[in-house]
């Protein structure tokens, strides 16, 4: 079995001569293995092996003997060993992870630690075939593409995984050869987790179907790495044909100091982050169903900076853009933007703006980023904000407030003020909530006395407002009932009549707004 495992490492150069590897051990069987087959083969490969153990502070006293077990396994076959004791219970609640995923992290977090301190080169883990098999099956189950039916792959990076090549019954039968004892981890046995329930009820029923099940899963993985690497290629060739990128730079200005947003640029500014906007080509929709698909997969990471909360769902989504008119527009994770334009669709980051809510169910659109002069202040809204009377409201970046107070409707006051950013309302048929907002789908102002709505986009459209401004105006609204489009009209329903006996009057100022 020794020879097994030096020709898979040798097949996957996996280790060169003169490496220092680190083996991760635990104590189970699975890594005693790697380490007693590492100290047989560290001659032949001309390495040097040291060992890390990470105790998690998980199972208590069991914990602490598993340390105690790796740290005289390791000075009995004269290798040098280092433990670390962490308390993953509570760094995984700190990081809203489970536990298994809080205890992987802190784990890898010490191997790399270690790796820096003593230079060493690779970092080895013992995951076998039945380990490769649990992960297929519960990519699978959970839904996953190709990459996630690659399992687990024998080299990543610098982290190797020698046992690969192994079956846990092979290395159990090892051990019982070697009269190896090791630990055993009791949380295995639980069926808490979902792979321990793939561990002892699926593989062990797939394994009476077929007793090489763990075998065959694990060379459907190679397989399907294989077909991976092939799609990559595809993918980077239509990547060259079917994408055109663009850097949008945040300025700074120097002479003011002030912060802006530049205009698409090749010359990144100083201390500023790049961020990339891409087109999709309508050439894209000529490439196979599968290179479309991780070629769009692709773009969305690069373009949030992760890809932990973007799946298949809105991979199809933007691919259904094709099929739509122009300006359709679809929100995505991480405050992405996707829309169809004339050229194929846009995708781009909203600069970490949130994408509005006004409470009341309907998707808010985050304003779209400026492609103006850099050092230009416009009105943008960043998110909702309650509008009370008594209180003024800053718009953020833009330089401008909005103010509101009631007046009581006296002799004195009957003259309506006719001014673009002073407005007068009946306080009285104000019966929700006023909120300061950007547009969204649904918005609409009553046109007249008789009650007939128009819809907010079918406003803007009549007075001709570009489509790239519409974004920027901020509204007043009482729900979808839009009070005042800011700097345009009010709606009819609230206008102050010699009825009304509480004006509610609101203002804009600040900025270059003088009235």
């Amino acid at each position: 079995m020794i020879q097994k495992v030096l020709s898979f490492v040798e097949q996957h150069h996996m280790i060169d001569r003169g490496d220092h590897i680190l083996a991760g051990v635990s104590g189970g069987a699975d890594s005693v293995c790697l380490l007693l087959i590492l100290v047989r083969l560290r001659e032949t490969l001309g390495c040097t092996v040291t060992t890390v153990h990470v105790e998690h502070g998980i199972r208590g006293e069991d914990s602490l003997k598993d340390a105690e077990f790796v740290g005289k396994l390791c000075e009995r076959l004269g290798v040098d060993c280092h433990v670390y004791h962490c308390d993953a219970v509570a760094f995984s609640g700190e990081k809203g992870m489970t536990l298994e995923e809080g205890a992987r992290e802190l784990r890898y977090r010490y191997f790399e630690q270690l790796q820096k301190q003593l230079s060493a080169d690779k970092i080895a883990v013992a995951h076998n075939q039945n380990d490769c098999g649990e992960t297929l099956l519960f990519h699978l189950a959970r839904g996953t593409g190709l990459r996630g039916m690659c399992g687990i792959v024998p080299v990543r990076d610098n982290i190797i995984r020698p046992l690969l090549c192994l079956s846990r019954k092979e290395i159990e039968a090892f051990l019982r050869k070697e009269g190896q004892g090791f630990c055993l981890d009791m949380s295995n046995f639980t069926m808490e987790y979902s792979r321990n329930k793939i561990r002892h009820q699926v593989l062990p029923v797939l394994e009476e179907i077929n007793e090489g099940a763990i075998e065959h899963l694990y060379q459907s993985t190679e397989y399907m790495a294989e077909a991976l690497e092939l799609a990559e290629g595809l993918t980077e060739a239509a990547r060259a044909s079917c994408v055109a990128v663009s850097v949008k730079e945040p300025c700074v200005a120097e002479a003011t100091g002030e912060t802006g947003t530049a205009a698409f640029s090749e010359k990144p500014c100083a201390a500023a982050q790049q961020e990339k906007e891409f087109l999709l080509k309508e050439q894209l929709t000529e490439q196979p169903g599968l290179i479309r698909r991780m070629l769009i997969l692709e773009l969305l990471g690069e373009c949030a900076g992760s890809r932990k909360d973007i799946s298949r769902v809105h991979v199809e989504q933007v691919l259904g853009l094709f099929e739509h008119q122009v300006g359709r527009k679809i929100i995505l994770p991480y405050g992405m933007t996707a829309q169809r334009t004339y050229g194929g669709i846009r995708i781009w980051k909203c600069g970490g703006r949130e994408t509005l809510s006004a409470g009341n169910g309907n998707r808010r659109e985050p304003e779209e980023a400026s492609a103006g002069n850099g050092n230009q202040k416009e009105p943008r809204m960043p998110a909702v904000q309650e509008l009370k009377p008594g209180m003024r409201l800053e718009i953020p970046g833009s330089g401008l407030g909005i103010s509101a107070c009631i007046l009581e409707k006296t002799k004195e006051i009957h003259e309506i003020p006719q001014k673009k950013y002073t407005k007068w309302f009946d306080y009285d048929k104000i019966k929700g909530t006023l909120l300061l907002r950007n547009r969204c789908q649904g918005d609409y102002f009553i046109m007249d006395s008789q009650g007939r709505r128009q819809s907010l986009k079918k406003y803007f459209i009549n007075e001709k407002v570009p489509a790239e401004e519409r974004e920027k105006i901020p509204v007043l609204a009482e729900g979808s009932h839009i009070l005042w489009a800011v700097g345009y009209r009010i709606s009819e329903a609230y206008k102050v009549t010699e009825n009304t006996e509480r004006i509610l009057e609101i203002q804009v100022n600040g900025g270059c707004i003088h009235e």
